[in-house]
């Protein structure tokens, strides 16, 4: 019969740790108590959290999103804009906000 040893290593690939990242986020549990259920260190979880992330696609902070449709003339729609001619990254921001 095999004894687990104190600090021994589990290896887990990426798509593990996304998967058990998805797991707690849905569980609707705290990070200590979900982890220790599953039997992962508290560091380990938000070490993998702070590399992978939370597995969800979420937009880059800071920049707005463009819809840029092939009308004649037409650069881009912001925000229900229309703008025919390229402009500033301020000048967008300036407009979404």
């Amino acid at each position: 019969m095999e004894e687990k040893k104190a600090g021994t290593r589990k290896l887990c690939g990426k798509a593990t740790i996304l998967r058990i990242l998805q797991e707690q986020a849905q569980s609707g549990q705290n990070i200590k108590s979900f982890c220790s259920t599953r039997g992962i260190a508290g560091g380990t979880f938000h070490r993998w959290k702070h590399k992978y992330g939370t597995g969800e696609n979420h937009s880059a902070k800071g920049f707005v999103s463009l819809q840029i449709t092939p009308e004649s003339g037409l650069f881009a729609v912001v925000g229900g804009i229309k703008i025919y001619q390229p402009v500033s990254a301020a000048y967008l921001k300036e407009l979404m906000s």
